[in-house]
């Protein structure tokens, strides 16, 4: 069987592709669902590696590509294919909500360090608090404890007599971790005022 070669240019299927993804964004703008799901299982994958390499973390890529979905849902009526091609349009988005999560990622880490110096400084003022007897300390110490409410002193002991991490507490007493954080700072926020009267 002869085989002639083909007229259609490289760009010719490239056109075809961006007019495909273009009728299917127009029947999303309609609130066509089968055209979302169609339109997901053609360009998925291309978006899918872009927020991985963006973002580093397959869970995140994960969550971005459901947020990019649901974005195209909402705005295709905004679509403009005079301006830009569908995938483009698409990756634009994505690269949006994955910018949203490292702005996200970068503002946790800065309070997580910010809490972390807090807490140290913390624990050295409290560590630090100089008296006359030993079992001076241990005495107020422990008085100081007993006179913090509950949830703060059991986080205190499992964090520094246990030497439990924060996520270990979290688990172990069915709290969030911001919980227990916040427990923990006003607990030797409290004990550094009550061993301010013990030193020498």
């Amino acid at each position: 069987m002869l085989r002639f070669p083909s007229n259609d240019s490289p760009n010719d299927s490239l056109d075809a592709e961006a007019r495909q993804d273009a009728q299917l964004m127009a029947a999303v703008a309609k609130g066509n669902r089968k055209a979302l799901a169609e339109l997901y299982q053609r360009r998925a994958p291309v978006i899918y590696s872009l927020l991985t390499r963006m973002l580093g973390n397959k869970t995140e890529a994960q969550d971005a590509m459901q947020e990019t979905f649901l974005a195209i849902w909402k705005r295709a009526h905004a679509f403009d294919p005079v301006r830009s091609s569908p995938l483009s349009w698409m990756v634009m988005i994505a690269r949006g909500k994955a910018i949203d999560l490292l702005r996200s990622r970068s503002r946790r880490a800065a309070r997580h360090a910010s809490y972390e110096q807090e807490i140290a400084s913390l624990e050295l003022q409290v560590a630090s608090q100089k008296i006359a007897e030993p079992d001076d300390l241990a005495s107020a110490c422990a008085s100081a404890l007993h006179n913090l409410p509950d949830e703060q002193s059991q986080a205190l002991q499992l964090a520094f007599f246990r030497g439990w991490s924060h996520q270990e507490i979290a688990g172990a007493v069915n709290e969030p971790l911001g919980t227990i954080k916040a427990r923990i700072r006003r607990g030797l926020l409290a004990m550094r005022r009550a061993l301010k009267d013990y030193h020498a």
